[in-house]
């Protein structure tokens, strides 16, 4: 889903970037992610094994930009989208289709030699739109807060606490989100099969506004090729 253009042709802030670093201690980013119900090995005759297809991705800062509406931020890369659930920052991610043979099993996509610098701006990230169904419902409760608001005993006598809708309710609010450096998807058609990738460069802690930003990186998908024509154990 596209940021909304307001944010698209915002007033446009310089970001300020720190120096370089290439280690990822001290993060808590995650650098992997397995494919869940991969067919156990003895139970396929294997062709090959270990086979892997790396990605290099490369950011040049002078793509970057940091648009500002009504104090919300969004951080716009040439060519990477926005990515992000309801209610969650929206961040830009680069998508890559890797295409492997049919008779390929993935087992896993993992980034390495990464460099990254973090943002010296305090950010106020955007959040992603809500449905209009939930954002009704979610009118429905401003109103009842306002109500109440109006009228202070009424919050005393039910022992409500609430907290803010605008914090992200998937967020920790200490730890950089989303968190992994890389998620994929599977597909095929009747002659390949295809890895979907998505690598999320920015990195974004809500509770204090902090950001770094992945300036280079591999991306590898791991895989094995199978012999599909042979029986299973």
């Amino acid at each position: 889903n596209p940021v909304r253009n307001e944010f698209l042709n915002g007033t446009k802030k310089e970001l300020f970037f720190g120096p370089i670093v290439s280690s990822l201690e001290g993060t808590g980013l995650l650098t992997s992610k397995s494919q869940e119900g991969v067919v156990p090995l003895n139970k396929t005759s294997l062709v090959g094994g270990g086979n892997q297809e790396t990605l290099h991705f490369s950011l040049d800062l002078s793509q970057t930009s940091l648009n500002t509406v009504k104090s919300k931020d969004y951080v716009k890369i040439e060519d990477l989208k926005p990515y992000g659930n309801p209610g969650e920052p929206q961040l830009p991610f680069k998508s890559f289709i890797v295409t492997l043979p049919l008779n390929s099993k993935v087992s896993g996509v993992n980034v390495s030699n990464v460099a990254y610098r973090p943002l010296l701006n305090k950010l106020n990230i955007v959040a992603h739109p809500i449905p209009i169904a939930r954002a009704s419902s979610m009118l429905k409760e401003k109103q009842s807060i306002d109500a109440e608001k109006q009228n202070p005993d009424i919050r005393k006598e039910m022992g409500v606490s609430r907290k803010s809708d605008s914090v992200c309710k998937t967020c920790n609010l200490e730890s950089f989100f989303p968190g992994n450096l890389v998620s994929y998807d599977i597909g095929k058609d009747n002659k390949n099969l295809f890895v979907f990738v998505k690598f999320f460069p920015m990195q974004y802690i809500s509770g204090s506004g902090r950001a770094l930003l992945v300036t280079n990186a591999d991306i590898t998908v791991n895989y094995q090729l199978t012999d599909n024509k042979q029986k299973t154990e």
